[in-house]
């Protein structure tokens, strides 16, 4: 697959039936989400469409990669897929509150066929920047390596997905047993 080079896109312009983007996304490119995760593949893959829509972009299209991640529980690397479909609207005028809607008199905000929308003053929209921080904000907050890791024994570490340990699990405190002892002083 060829390499997408296009990254910066005056909207003024993107033709009446739009720009296709179709190509990959090096990993070098991707330097915010390269220090977020632990691993990257070659890169991402974009099949995506930017069309005119009104006063308003619109960019819709697939992407396809895989990142890795470390898992919170038992500190093993697993693969997390980027795949989605994206539909974005991009505003290149962010000061603008209300949209024409050219099939009705007055104006209509128009943008409300779309998962979110980026602004892009100056009339000029980074790919590159938009998509990674989409894929940023995808990213788990907590990532898992499966929904029933196990994760690892705090007393000898050992990864209990991989082997059993013969640890007892240590005795928790509740912070309530203060309150229990002020019953039995009583």
């Amino acid at each position: 697959m060829r390499e997408l080079r296009e990254s910066i896109i005056r909207l003024a312009q993107v033709p009446p039936e739009g720009l296709l983007f179709q190509g990959l996304i090096p990993a070098r490119r991707l330097t915010r989400l390269a220090d977020a995760v632990v691993g990257m593949g070659e890169g991402v893959e974009v099949d995506l469409r930017l069309k005119p829509n009104n006063d308003a972009y619109l960019l819709h299209g697939n992407v396809r990669g895989a990142v890795e991640l470390e898992c919170e529980s038992c500190r093993t690397p697993f693969r997390c897929p980027l795949a989605a479909t994206l539909n974005l609207s991009i505003d290149p005028n962010p000061e603008q509150d209300l949209y024409r809607d050219p099939t009705q008199k007055g104006e209509v905000w128009v943008i409300d066929h779309s998962d979110e929308q980026i602004e892009a003053p100056e009339g000029y929209f980074d790919l590159v920047e938009a998509l990674e921080d989409e894929w940023l904000l995808e990213l788990p907050i907590s990532p898992r390596c499966a929904e029933a890791c196990k994760g690892i024994c705090p007393v000898c570490g050992t990864n209990r997905n991989e082997a059993e340990c013969a640890c007892s699990p240590a005795p928790r405190e509740s912070p309530f047993d203060v309150l229990a002892q002020l019953k039995k002083d009583k």
